[in-house]
């Protein structure tokens, strides 16, 4: 039996709970689509290759040459198309590393892909928060973590909340800082040897 159709007449509003699911579904055919591609890095001691990293809206394409990176762009235009969906382009950055020297573009293809400015290398850009120009800057970050951190904890020790309140703040509202990024900073200092 069909319905009548239904008017939709409001969207999910921002930081409702039910946002991830239907992002993640309306994005399942980019990823499949990617992943047939045969781009990208081939992961050691497996059949496995990574071509995108994607989280939520953050998108990260990774590609072993220009010709790859022009497949896997023509793929998210095309899905992008397909599911109407609208990409931040000045958010955008790419960068073409060849034995670990940039590159300068080599081709030029769609105006989708020449909309996408070259990584300005005295410059950084933000994939799921952490700075990255074409490594992460650890030592930017973590100074930039260590302010964020004790802000946040001044706030909570200002506050007139009881020794267990301000404890209970902290955990949530501090050390999150910092247990994000534990995996992704390096946090180990090289010792110098006399």
């Amino acid at each position: 039996m069909q319905s009548q159709p239904i008017q939709i007449r409001r969207g999910i509003f921002q930081g409702d709970s039910l946002v991830p699911l239907p992002f993640c579904i309306a994005l399942i055919p980019l990823t499949n689509e990617l992943n047939r591609a045969d781009c990208g890095y081939q992961v050691h001691g497996t059949e496995r290759k990574i071509s995108h990293l994607l989280y939520m809206d953050g998108l990260k394409l990774l590609g072993r040459n220009e010709n790859d990176l022009k497949n896997e762009i023509k793929i998210v235009q095309t899905i992008r198309k397909d599911i109407n969906m609208n990409f931040g382009l000045e958010k955008c950055a790419r960068i073409c590393l060849k034995g670990g020297r940039v590159q300068s573009k080599m081709h030029i293809g769609s105006t989708f892909e020449n909309n996408i400015k070259e990584l300005d290398l005295r410059k950084a850009y933000k994939y799921l928060g952490i700075e990255e120009s074409f490594d992460i800057q650890h030592k930017n970050e973590k100074e930039k973590l260590r302010k964020e951190y004790l802000r946040r904890l001044r706030l909570v020790l200002g506050t007139e909340l009881n020794a267990k309140n301000k404890i209970q703040a902290t955990g949530s509202l501090a050390v999150p800082v910092l247990r994000y990024n534990f995996g992704i900073v390096n946090w180990h200092q090289k010792k110098c040897k006399n």
